[in-house]
């Protein structure tokens, strides 16, 4: 009987949120809140699994440029080797089944898929109109290290 592979996510928040840290980015949590804007939207939109209640990333960070635009970043975090994105045919994120209703099972597996699915309900509930969605994976190999890959995608009303 094959063993069950054990998601590391712990381990790669660790790793990322440690990085935040660094940069000392000023990130939140799952639970905690960026502003009443995005928090509202994130409520309001579907679940990752299609129903209703809070859509919680596992990181958000609320920046603003030199031009003084703000960019929401959403963070998705797995833990398993080969869940970092699902594409199309197109190489577009595949949230869409062929019948253009959500593809759930997508949008909870893959890191940058959930990302993109929060970033949708930004723009669909919110006045921002340019976000950052990043996915974010990684495995331990036999001799215990950490392997990790990072997606980043920029999530617009314009794309």
């Amino acid at each position: 009987m094959a063993k069950k592979v054990q998601s590391i996510e712990p381990n790669i928040a660790d790793l990322a949120n440690g990085w935040l840290n660094k940069y000392k980015l000023p990130y939140k949590l799952e639970q905690e809140s960026v502003n009443a804007e995005i928090d509202k939207a994130l409520s309001d939109y579907f679940t990752k699994n299609g129903g209703t209640g809070a859509n919680r990333p596992d990181a958000k960070i609320l920046l603003q440029d030199k031009n003084l635009d703000f960019y929401p970043i959403l963070i998705e975090y797995k833990g398993y080797k080969d869940k970092l994105v699902k594409l199309d045919k197109n190489g577009q994120v595949e949230n869409r089944t062929s019948k253009n209703t959500p593809n759930f099972k997508n949008i909870n597996s893959f890191a940058v898929n959930g990302a993109v699915h929060y970033a949708n309900a930004l723009l669909h509930h919110t006045s921002y109109t340019d976000i950052i969605a990043i996915g974010m994976t990684g495995y331990k190999d036999e001799t215990g290290k950490i392997h990790h890959e990072i997606g980043v995608y920029y999530v617009s009303k314009r794309n």
